[in-house]
């Protein structure tokens, strides 16, 4: 992670978290504190390693105003899209940013076990831990793309006589596609069982990926709300379907669109802002 010696005088004292106050995380008061148990569950890493995880951390806990553990409870998927994308922006290669985020996983993961989190915000059952590839920085929607695209779906000639389901369900489709990195036919295939409230998280669950198993993602509240809002109006619309972003054609109205179905919305979206884009490259 380009962690040279010198970089930070202070890490072999604490080589992974200090504790020394306002720039550092309060410990939550149980038996070691962050500092001791992180040090205590990392001994055997090489001092360059254990460098480098405290950097990863100290950047992220700068960036995000961390001042104590219980904020790291609240880091939801946006921010992390947006940690992503800022360290994009700051021209890195996709292999120090995989390995900055394995990091901060890590430390997250042992505060938590050793019970300073009460929740790890890096579950992977609750965010989806894609890797960047290489030359994803070519292949990234900015916020204010996002939001350019929304607008153009307000204003987009649908059919007169769907075009106020087609608007909510695009956009739907569009923030869910954005924020959870789903492919086309996961979207495709969501059907309205698959989403959970799960203790304090709302939760969708991806049951055809392609790793063949299911996955379990953590949705924000306020897309979690917005979908079932969805499925009201739907119903007031006497479409009974058990997919969450069904076809409105009438010949096919309430059936389950196909892959290729959620990959035209995206690209005509895109095209009516200038971009050239498919759902695979949100």
């Amino acid at each position: 992670m380009d962690v040279k010696e010198g970089d930070h005088p202070d890490s072999t004292r604490n080589p992974l978290l200090n504790v020394n106050p306002p720039e550092s995380l309060k410990p939550s008061g149980s038996g070691l504190n962050p500092a001791e148990a992180l040090e205590l569950a990392f001994q055997e890493y090489s001092p360059n390693t254990r460098r480098a995880y405290s950097r990863a951390f100290h950047q992220l806990q700068q960036w995000a105003e961390i001042r104590e553990l219980r904020d790291l409870e609240s880091f939801d998927t946006l921010k992390l899209l947006a940690y992503k994308q800022k360290m994009r922006d700051e021209g890195r290669k996709p292999a120090t940013i995989n390995l900055h985020l394995s990091a901060v996983r890590k430390i997250c993961a042992v505060l938590h076990e050793i019970g300073h989190l009460q929740k790890n915000p890096f579950d992977t059952r609750l965010i989806r831990t894609e890797r960047v590839a290489e030359g994803s920085q070519k292949g990234s929607l900015s916020l204010a793309q996002l939001h350019a695209l929304i607008d153009a779906n307000e204003k987009i000639e649908y059919d007169r006589r769907n075009t106020n389901l087609l608007k909510i369900r695009n956009a739907l489709l569009l923030k869910f596609l954005y924020l959870t990195a789903a492919r086309r036919s996961e979207a495709a295939n969501l059907k309205w069982e698959d989403l959970h409230q799960d203790g304090e998280f709302q939760v969708v669950i991806l049951q055809h990926t392609k790793s063949g198993e299911p996955q379990k993602l953590k949705l924000r509240k306020e897309l979690f709300e917005e979908l079932q809002s969805w499925q009201t109006t739907l119903k007031e619309n006497r479409i009974n379907c058990e997919w969450v972003f069904p076809s409105l054609s009438f010949r096919t109205r309430g059936g389950k669109m196909s892959g290729k179905g959620v990959n035209d919305v995206i690209s005509r979206l895109g095209a009516a802002i200038g971009l050239k884009i498919s759902a695979h490259y949100l």
